[in-house]
C-alpha cells in the first residue's frame, strides 16, 4: 500500500480519538485540537517506517531526473527550431 493511501486511512482512523480527546480536554485552551490534515502531516514522520530506498539510490535518482529534464528542454528547443523554419 502506498504511503499516501496509508496516511489517509490512518488519519481517518485517528480522527475519532482526536475528537474524543478534544472533548475530554475542554479545560485546556492553550492548544488547538489536532485536525485531520495535521494528522496526515504528522503520521509519515512519526509512525511510518523509513523509505525502502537508501540514500544513495534517492540521490542517484534525483540526479538522473534532473539530467532528463535538461535533455527534455534541449529536445523541445530543437523541435521548436525546426517548426520555425
Amino acid at each position: 500500500m502506498r504511503r499516501s493511501q496509508f496516511s489517509l486511512i490512518a488519519a481517518a482512523v485517528l480522527a475519532l480519538p482526536a475528537a474524543a480527546a478534544h472533548e475530554a480536554t475542554e479545560e485546556r485552551p492553550e492548544l488547538v485540537p489536532l485536525t485531520c490534515l495535521e494528522l496526515i502531516r504528522l503520521l509519515p514522520t512519526l509512525a511510518l517506517l523509513p523509505p525502502a530506498r537508501d540514500r544513495d539510490h534517492v540521490l542517484h535518482w534525483t540526479a538522473w531526473r534532473r539530467r532528463q529534464a535538461v535533455a527534455s528542454a534541449c529536445h523541445q528547443r530543437r523541435h521548436h527550431r525546426y517548426d520555425q523554419s
